[in-house]
C-alpha cells in the first residue's frame, strides 16, 4: 500500500518537474528571440529586420513547440507508471 503511494508520488513529481521544464524551455525560447530581435536593430534595413524578427519567432516556436511534446510525453509515462501502479494494487487486493 505505501509503495503504491511512493510509486503515485513519483509520478506526480515527475509532471511537476516536466511542466517547470517547459515553463523554462518557453522562457528560453522568448528570451534568445528578443535577443535576436535586439540584434537585428543594429545596422540593418527595414526588410532585413522584418526577416530576422520573422526567423526569431519561427525558431522560438518550433523550440516552444519542442518543449510541449517533451512536456507531453513526460507526462504520458508518468500517467503509465501511475497505472501500473494501481493495476498491481488491484491484483494484490484480488489475492488476499
Amino acid at each position: 500500500m505505501a509503495n503504491d503511494r511512493i510509486e503515485t508520488a513519483k509520478a506526480d513529481t515527475k509532471k511537476v518537474m516536466s511542466d517547470i521544464g517547459n515553463k523554462m524551455a518557453h522562457a528560453k525560447a522568448d528570451l534568445n528571440a528578443d535577443v535576436e530581435k535586439v540584434k537585428a536593430n543594429f545596422g540593418h534595413d527595414e526588410v532585413e529586420k522584418k526577416a530576422a524578427y520573422a526567423k526569431a519567432d519561427i525558431k522560438a516556436g518550433a523550440e516552444k513547440a519542442k518543449a510541449d511534446v517533451e512536456n507531453t510525453m513526460a507526462h504520458a509515462k508518468a500517467d503509465v507508471e501511475k497505472a501500473k501502479s494501481d493495476i498491481g494494487k488491484k491484483m494484490d487486493a484480488a489475492l488476499k
